[in-house]
């Protein structure tokens, strides 16, 4: 059986963790050079570079049929490849839209592009593909008590089996949420980014006005450097100017020179 996940993430390496609870199973995951090796010990047999590579045909050189199941957390273009990779009978699993909020800032006409090649199927494609998609929004199962304590109780078994682990990539204080969410949204966290309610212990505290400290002592340097710059630039050009005059007065002396010796010649 194989599958396909974005793997560097909290979700994804969850997902890769459930993935290898099953037997004979290959593992394909999109992520960034840099993390090839973790999710390779994390159990991804075949790590991807979505951002130098097409991770459409790197998958077809290794699996020319496809994949059976496919985890989507991007949406938009990215739902339509992952379609297309899937075998016949495989599973398309939905549950992002991370295309939507990529990037640093807002772009309202990236949003729109985003939503208008959001995927949509008929249902005669589906019959005649023998494929099938499915959605999942937890947020919306808050009412399914039942189903949720069998998936939990499923997976606390696996973890107290070893079989799972959560892999935590960092943990911030609320004060540092900011930091937290650059962190992910730059997408340089391998698991999940930890909040705690617990209060910044005082040391830290202090500690962020040193660095704040520090750039300023910075900026000062800078500006006392530029200073400098500008001070020995017009020291130069003062030099620059006495050199000028000098030369001036020295040709005046020549002419004066000049002119007395034509007055004693008369």
């Amino acid at each position: 059986m194989s599958w396909q996940t974005a793997d560097a993430s909290g979700v994804g390496i969850a997902a890769t963790q459930l993935c290898k609870t099953v037997t004979d199973v290959t593992v394909f995951g999109t992520a960034s050079a840099s993390k090839h090796e973790t999710i390779s010990e994390g159990g991804v047999t075949h790590p991807i570079d979505y951002r130098t590579k097409d991770y459409v045909e790197e998958v077809r050189k290794i699996s020319p049929k496809g994949l059976d199941i496919i985890l989507d957390p991007l949406g938009g273009s990215d739902t339509h490849k992952a379609y297309n990779l899937l075998k016949p009978m495989g599973k398309l699993i939905t549950y992002g839209a991370a295309n939507m909020l990529a990037g640093q800032k807002k772009n309202l006409i990236a949003v729109a592009k985003n939503w208008y090649h959001q995927f949509s199927i008929h249902t005669l494609s589906l019959i005649q593909g023998n494929k099938s998609v499915c959605g999942f929004h937890l947020g919306y199962l808050d009412g399914e008590t039942e189903l949720i304590t069998q998936a939990m109780n499923a997976i606390l078994d696996l973890y107290k089996e070893g079989k799972i682990k959560p892999r935590i990539d960092s943990t911030w204080h609320f004060e540092q949420v900011g930091d937290a969410m650059r962190k992910m949204q730059e997408r340089n966290n391998i698991g999940k980014v930890i909040l705690t309610t617990e209060p910044m212990p005082e040391e830290e505290k202090k500690e962020e006005p040193k660095k704040e400290d520090k750039k300023e002592e910075k900026k000062k340097d800078d500006k006392k450097k530029d200073d400098k710059k500008k001070d020995d630039a017009k020291k130069e050009e003062k030099k620059d100017d006495k050199k000028k005059e000098e030369a001036k007065k020295e040709e005046k002396k020549e002419e004066e020179k000049k002119e007395e010796v034509k007055k004693e010649e008369k």
